[in-house]
């Protein structure tokens, strides 16, 4: 059975327990040193593995939908010239109606609103759309500079790089 990382780190720390602390002679061998060691670069290797792995499926599902994406695109534009062109063919008979054994037709007159010109419509009629959020270069270019802005602070942070 393989130990974790954490299991791994724990017996690492175990034996610096025996080392004696009257005398600081050290209780363990330079064996199991190595062994711990090698176990924990071996987890480490296999973590950075399975991390590189779970990248590519992320990256080759995104591409997936995107194709996806681009396919619906497609396919809804062609169902509009589709509706287009048969509307434009019954209305051409002048028929409203057609029914079939697979199908049953129909138009209908519906209404929609144009916008010709909208910079003439009365401001009743207008909804603002009013966003913020937060300039994150700028704040950590002035707090970089030392200029306090309430609300924020620079944190350190650590990242892990998997080549």
């Amino acid at each position: 059975m393989t130990r974790s990382l954490y299991e791994i780190n724990a017996a690492y720390l175990q034996l610096f327990e025996r080392i004696d602390p009257e005398t600081g002679e050290i209780l363990f061998t330079d064996e199991e040193l190595d062994a711990i060691k090698e176990e924990f670069e071996v987890k480490a290797d296999n973590i950075g593995c399975l991390i590189k792995e779970v990248k590519a499926l992320i990256k080759a599902r995104k591409e997936e939908i995107d194709a996806l994406k681009m396919k619906n695109d497609s396919d809804q534009k062609r169902v509009d010239y589709l509706e287009k062109y048969l509307l434009n063919a019954l209305m051409m008979r002048g028929k409203k109606k057609l029914a079939t054994a697979r199908n049953t037709i129909s138009t209908r007159n519906t209404k929609s609103v144009s916008i010709d010109a909208e910079i003439l419509i009365p401001k009743e009629y207008l909804k603002v759309k009013t966003e913020t959020s937060p300039m994150k270069k700028e704040i950590g270019a002035a707090l970089k500079q030392g200029i306090d802005v309430p609300g924020c602070s620079l944190v350190e942070k650590t990242s892990l790089t998997v080549k």
